[in-house]
């Protein structure tokens, strides 16, 4: 049985899911990709938490997948990463906010201090 924790990768540019992605396997967490807000919404009962990036085409921004998320599945915290932090409204329903380009040693400190309090 697998008791790795899962998490949602959603971001529109493939070299950042692919640096996710080799993060999370590094730090023993199971992956779940998707390009853009349509993938994750069909994904996200499966994940423990979940990082999405602020601006994705089409349609759907990050704050809008994490209202959504926090509607569905109460408890999955969630990060959004953005290289435009102004833009991101200040009433947005993540758990936190991370910059871009952001410190992988940080990322991995704000998902074990999120899943540990969810």
């Amino acid at each position: 049985m697998n008791n790795r924790k899962k998490i949602l990768v959603v971001d529109d540019e493939k070299s950042i899911r692919e640096i996710l992605k080799r993060f999370c396997q590094y730090f023993g967490y199971e992956p779940i990709l998707c390009e853009h807000a349509g993938q994750a919404i069909h994904r996200i009962a499966e994940a423990d938490l979940v990082i999405t990036d602020f601006l994705m085409p089409p349609g759907m921004d990050g704050a809008q997948l994490a209202k959504i998320i926090k509607t569905e599945k109460n408890g999955t915290p969630v990060i959004i990463l953005t290289g435009t932090p102004q833009e991101v409204p200040n009433d947005h329903p993540a758990d936190i906010l991370i910059g871009k380009p952001f410190q992988l040693k940080r990322l991995r400190e704000t998902i074990e201090n999120l899943l540990s309090r969810f």
